[in-house]
């Protein structure tokens, strides 16, 4: 029973002392995080876990791998999540970014393997490209010849002295009507022409 009791003695402060220090990586991992520094949020969040085992902070490091372009190792951590804890609630969002891991994955190795467009077959002889061919230059078409035909006499509406004894006797038409106009005096000539009725308003004036 004394030796049981030392050895108890013994491991509490061990476990207290795992337990701080897990707290400080965690602290550090969440600081790295805030600032976007994600790689080195993953290594602080891996250590936090292997010290206390706790499903965030496992959950959290393959977050902060997905981050920071490390696919491969989110993914290894996003699937010992699911063997690990099954029964956490955040399973359906873990299987979705596992189904997206897998696709960039399968993208970027494909990329890898695909052959470059511009190779040239063993054994054949690339020539260089040939410039287009110039056309010929084309001759201007000819000019179309332009008849005139011979046209009868000019109508008299086309004759500018018509037209300017028109004009005259229009003008002389208008003075004498504003004249006679003007001559006739109104109660209304000096009111503006507004509101309901035309002339039978006039606008008031505030001092």
């Amino acid at each position: 029973m004394l030796a049981v009791g030392l050895l108890l003695a013994m491991v509490a402060p061990v476990r207290a002392d795992d337990a701080a220090e897990a707290k400080a990586h965690y602290k550090a991992a969440t600081a790295h995080f805030a600032v976007g520094e994600f790689a080195d949020a993953a290594q602080e969040y891996q250590s936090a876990y292997k010290l206390k085992q706790d499903p965030a902070l496992l959950f959290n490091a393959a977050q902060s791998w997905r981050l920071a372009g490390d696919n491969q190792k989110a993914l290894v951590l996003y699937k010992n999540y699911l063997q690990l804890y099954p029964n956490a609630g955040n399973t359906d969002q873990v299987r979705e970014q596992i189904a997206k891991l897998n696709e960039a994955i399968a993208a970027a190795e494909q990329a890898k393997t695909a052959p470059p467009t511009n190779t040239v077959e063993p054994g054949s002889q690339q020539t260089a490209a040939q410039p287009p061919p110039v056309a010929a230059p084309v001759a201007p078409a000819p000019a179309p010849q332009v008849t005139t035909k011979d046209e009868g006499p000019t109508p008299l509406y086309t004759k500018w002295w018509l037209w300017t004894a028109i004009g005259g006797v229009v003008v002389v038409g208008v003075v004498v009507a504003v004249a006679v106009v003007e001559t006739q005096p109104g109660p209304w000539t000096s009111l503006p022409n507004v509101g309901p009725g035309a002339t039978s308003a006039a606008l008031s004036v505030h001092w």
